[in-house]
This record gives structure tokens, C-alpha cells and sequence, in this order.
């Protein structure tokens, strides 16, 4: 149950303030004690479980750490308040983010949406009699799952959302992609929420998933041809990568479905897809992170699958794109054979997060020689190849281009 503690307790304090603020979460640990030294200015504080990637439990603490009900004991986010689901992303969050699959966070708010991590208790720290029931039935659910699993076998749908903006080639200003796609479709448009006022600016495609990632390309091929019928406009750029235009983060979102959702798959995307990517990125890019874009980003989706939404838009060439679908794939489907994890040293977790390329360059060729030995990795060799070199060379992708030329999508 309380995978990851060796790691959790080989950090010290400081190190897991650094390592959560480096990632994005606002958070005043205090040694061996819940912090109390503003408790006179918070508005609410909270405890809230996690087991294997999931807020189960929220219960809102009074004066003294008193415990005053439990709530959102389903597990089903989607069914509660916008305020629990909140509280439940930031707890699953804090404890990826520390290296543990289960425990409890205690979080307080102050104001609007603003929520500090106060301290974290791994699930063999907990005494609670009720709570530790609890976790025993989530843990059993996802024991039950994975076996279902190994029986069944893996059945992978793969699907994707990549996101690309357009620019007026003379004025360099973003064209709204609501000037011409609708909300909903193949090729929609994507809401950006900026000062109190929602616009739709980000262009997206959402080809249609598929078991195979050769067949998800096709997919993909015909999004962005109708993507091009849609976009009559042939004067504008099209501009992909993590943040082409300064506070337009893109995303470059891999959904899947037909595998179960575990801590360790999310590490391995994270360490095998993600800090690889990483190497490529424009500088333009590293700005997304850590609001958007950071490690262990995923949404559960209410078909049962999961969106990792931790990559850029990888739109930025055919190259990047086929190569990181197919890497992908065989990741996912082959993830408990990947044992890397170099994000766990502070070094290479600190790179990723400053943008400091070199140290990633020096670790990754074991995970290169990991993925290479991986028995379908043949099948995708030819796409992933090209992608891995790239990775090596020492070039990054370039979000000032136009990427239709690339696509074959007309222009003037």
C-alpha cells in the first residue's frame, strides 16, 4: 500500500518543500507538526485521502485538527463539488509529486482557489480505524482491476488532442480559432480563461482513437486536412510546440483507454516519454511549466480511460508527432517493464523543471536501451528512430514556424 515511501522518507524536509514548489504546488510543510502559525487568516483547512491516484475522503478540520464530518467517501470526483475536486487534484498531486501512492494531505485555503499544502501522512502513518477501511476497499478495487487485467489481457485505445494556434502572418497577433471552427468536433476550438473573460483562441485536433498508433496517424491526417478545409483563411501561420505565443500554453494531450490507471504507468510516461520530449523543446516552450505541463499532469476521463496532459504540442513536425505516438504506445503497453527512474534524483527533477537540458541528455541513454529492448519495439522502429536521434542531436523544434509546409496543409 505505501509504495514509494523509501523515497518519501529519504528526502529531506527541505527537499520535499523544493521539489513541490519546483512543480508547482503552493506548499508551507512543517516538521513533525501541522503548521498552525497563520491558522487565524485561513478560511478552511482540510484533510483529504488519497489512495493510487484518487481523493476519496475529504473532511474539513476545525480548531485543533477536529475532525467535523466526512464527505466524498464514493471515490467519484466527477460526482461531488467543484470545491472537493479541487481539494482531491491538489492532494493527488502533492502526494505524486513526493513519490507515494496513498496517504492523507492536509490542505488549506486562502481566498479564491488558492490552496497550500500544509503536511502529508504516508497510508502506514495513518491510525484512523474508519479511514483505514476505507483504504483497504480502494486498495482491493485496484487489486481486482489489475487482475482482471492480467486476465483479459490489455485491449489499448489510443487517442489524442494536439492543440496549434493561429497567427496573422503581418500583424503576428493570434486569430481566434472560433473565427472558424465550432466547440465540438474533429477540429474544435479550446477555451482560455484570462482576466474574468473566456475566449476560445487554441485551435485542437481530436482525431478518432484507435488500437493501433499507425492507425490514430491516419486519423490524425484526416483532422488536419479537415482542419485545413475549415481554416479558409490561407494567410495565417499555424503555430505548435508548448507556448508559441507568451501566455498561450499548447498542449499536446495522449488519451488511453483499455489499461488501468496506476502511479507506476504515470512515472513511467513521465520518465520515458515526457523527459525525453523534454530535450527537444524550444526555450519558448519551458514557460508553460510548472502551471501547465507539469510531471504527472492526468484527468480521468468518464469512459474510464485517462488523458496524460503533461506534453507540449507535438504537432511542431510529422517527425516529432509519429514518434511520439508510436514511443507512446509501446510505453504504455509495456510500462512494468520499465524500472528507470530519474526523477527521483533532485538533479534531474530540478533540469526538468529549470529547463536544463544537459543533465537529462546524460541520463538518458539507459532509457533509450530500455525502450530499444522492448519486443514490439521493431514494429514502431522506423517512426520512433528518427525521433530518438533528434532527441540526441542536441536541436530543438522551432515554434516560430509555420507548421503547414510540414503538413502539407495549402498555403499562399
Amino acid at each position: 500500500m505505501d509504495q514509494g515511501l523509501g523515497f518519501f522518507e529519504s528526502m529531506s524536509f527541505s527537499v520535499r518543500q523544493a521539489r513541490l514548489i519546483r512543480s508547482g504546488v503552493s506548499s508551507q510543510l512543517a516538521e513533525g507538526r501541522e503548521n498552525r502559525h497563520q491558522e487565524s487568516t485561513y478560511r478552511s483547512r482540510y484533510a483529504i485521502q488519497v489512495c493510487d491516484l484518487r481523493g476519496f475522503n475529504v473532511s474539513k478540520l476545525a480548531s485543533g485538527g477536529i475532525r467535523t464530518g466526512l464527505t466524498m467517501t464514493s471515490g467519484l470526483e466527477q460526482e461531488q463539488s467543484s470545491l472537493m475536486k479541487r481539494l482531491a487534484k491538489v492532494a493527488v498531486r502533492s502526494l505524486y509529486t513526493l513519490g507515494l501512492d496513498s496517504g492523507e494531505a492536509i490542505v488549506s485555503t486562502y481566498g479564491e482557489r488558492r490552496y497550500v499544502l500544509e503536511k502529508i501522512t504516508p497510508f502506514s502513518r495513518l491510525q484512523e480505524p474508519k479511514l483505514l477501511g476505507l483504504y483497504h476497499q480502494h486498495q482491493a478495487n485496484l487489486h481486482n482491476a489489475l487482475r482482471m487485467e492480467k486476465r483479459n489481457g490489455i485491449q489499448l485505445m489510443m487517442g489524442m488532442d494536439p492543440e496549434f494556434l493561429l497567427i496573422d502572418s503581418y500583424s503576428m497577433e493570434v486569430v481566434p480559432a472560433s473565427d472558424f471552427l465550432e466547440r465540438a468536433g474533429e477540429v474544435g476550438c479550446d477555451a482560455v480563461h484570462m482576466g474574468g473573460i473566456t475566449s476560445f483562441p487554441v485551435a485542437e485536433l481530436r482525431p478518432e482513437p484507435s488500437l493501433q498508433p499507425r492507425g490514430l496517424l491516419v486519423e490524425l491526417m484526416h483532422a488536419m486536412s479537415s482542419a485545413s478545409q475549415m481554416i479558409r483563411d490561407r494567410s495565417l501561420m499555424w503555430k505548435a510546440g508548448g507556448m508559441p505565443v507568451p501566455g498561450l500554453p499548447l498542449g499536446g494531450h495522449l488519451h488511453f483507454s483499455g489499461i488501468v490507471l496506476t502511479s507506476d504507468l504515470l512515472q513511467v510516461l513521465d520518465n520515458y516519454l515526457t523527459l525525453p520530449v523534454m530535450l527537444l523543446e524550444d526555450q519558448s516552450s519551458l514557460a508553460r511549466r510548472p502551471h501547465y505541463g507539469y510531471l504527472g499532469d492526468f484527468r480521468r476521463q468518464p469512459h474510464g480511460g485517462f488523458e496524460y496532459r503533461t506534453l507540449p504540442s507535438f504537432l511542431v513536425s510529422p517527425l516529432v508527432t509519429k514518434g511520439v505516438v508510436c514511443l507512446a504506445y509501446i510505453i504504455v503497453r509495456n510500462y512494468k517493464k520499465l524500472m528507470l527512474r530519474p526523477l527521483e534524483q533532485e538533479r534531474i527533477h530540478s533540469a526538468f523543471y529549470e529547463g536544463m537540458k544537459q543533465p537529462i541528455r546524460d541520463c538518458i541513454e539507459p532509457l533509450f536501451r530500455d525502450m530499444r529492448s522492448l519486443s514490439d519495439y521493431s514494429k514502431y522502429s522506423k517512426y520512433i528512430d528518427p525521433l530518438l536521434d533528434h532527441m540526441t542531436s542536441g536541436r530543438s523544434w522551432d515554434e516560430s514556424r509555420d507548421i503547414r509546409p510540414l503538413w502539407n496543409v495549402p498555403v499562399l
